[in-house]
């Protein structure tokens, strides 16, 4: 396999119910990165792009957070639905999602 020309990291970071700061996990963090890897896969990515589980991207409360390198570009909120643009649009064209861009905040 040759080195992937971009990774995706996809938090699951898991944290106790009701905890203020939530968490990917409980946002569904875990069937984006499902969803991102088989769609990776199925579309023959896989020796392109690595899709890969994180913890803790920092920006929690913006959950589930997608990480897209070397691109820095960070995407929040994402659920399930949105697997398709990221893969069509940012990993197949090299374009951002802007619907799904990181607002610009502080670093928690």
């Amino acid at each position: 396999m040759p080195k992937p020309e971009r990774q995706v990291l996809v938090c699951v970071n898991a944290r106790p119910p009701g905890h203020p700061k939530g968490s990917c996990s409980q946002a569904g963090g875990d069937a984006v990165f499902d969803g991102l890897r088989d769609l990776v896969r199925d579309r023959g990515l896989h020796d392109r792009v690595m899709v890969n589980r994180t913890y803790c991207l920092k920006h929690c409360s913006k959950g589930p957070v997608v990480a897209v390198q070397p691109d820095n570009v960070w995407y929040g909120g994402v659920g399930p639905g949105d697997v398709e643009d990221i893969c069509s649009t940012h990993l197949e064209q090299g374009r951002t999602v802007e619907r799904l861009l990181m607002p610009d905040i502080p670093w928690e």
